[in-house]
């Protein structure tokens, strides 16, 4: 009967240390300063800005978050994630019908830089080459953070009216099917 009493005693102590730590690690959190609302999806949400960034295109040409045309669709990819590799081919197709209507931008996301992701990188960037403007960056590259990207794939469709600085119009499969205004191609 002795043994049964410590060791409910024992297990006692144990929840109240729990709940301690809990309710300090809640505080925390709490007091944590606030960063840019995220997605499911696991990037910048709907309405908030896209943040500052400048990088070039595979083709040499620069791109900035001041490029980004009303309408424009920026897309996340990344080797060796197989929800990308199921959703890339028909991100190609929707892509290809929006070519000359709206802006198409793809980044592929690159971690490791191991010699089977290279070689996946470099198809992936062939295929989305014909159509859309590819950047290729790592895994904290300059158009992931200025999305704040931590999932792949990820699609952002953006409203950048009059030259407004540049806001997530739409998120995941809606970047591509939502109806926007006609962006720059």
């Amino acid at each position: 009967m002795v043994y049964l009493a410590i060791a409910l005693a024992a297990v006692a102590a144990l929840c109240a240390l729990d709940l301690l730590l809990t309710l300090a690690v809640l505080r925390r959190l709490r007091d944590r300063p606030a960063g840019p609302a995220l997605t499911e999806e696991g990037g910048i949400a709907v309405g908030e800005a896209v943040g500052a960034f400048a990088t070039r295109c595979t083709e040499g040409a620069p791109l900035t978050e001041k490029d980004l045309g009303d309408g424009a669709v920026v897309s996340f990819f990344s080797p060796g994630c197989s929800p990308c590799r199921r959703k890339l081919p028909v991100f190609v197709e929707r892509a290809a019908a929006l070519q000359g209507h709206r802006q198409v931008i793809a980044v592929v996301v690159t971690a490791s830089g191991g010699p089977d992701e290279e070689a996946e990188a470099h198809a992936m960037t062939a295929q989305l080459a014909a159509v859309a403007r590819v950047v290729r960056e790592d895994t904290e590259g300059p158009c992931t953070a200025a999305f704040a990207v931590q999932a792949f794939p990820s699609q952002f469709a953006v409203s950048a009216p009059d030259g407004a600085s540049p806001t997530v119009a739409a998120v995941g499969d809606a970047a591509l099917t939502t109806a926007l205004p006609v962006g720059s191609a």
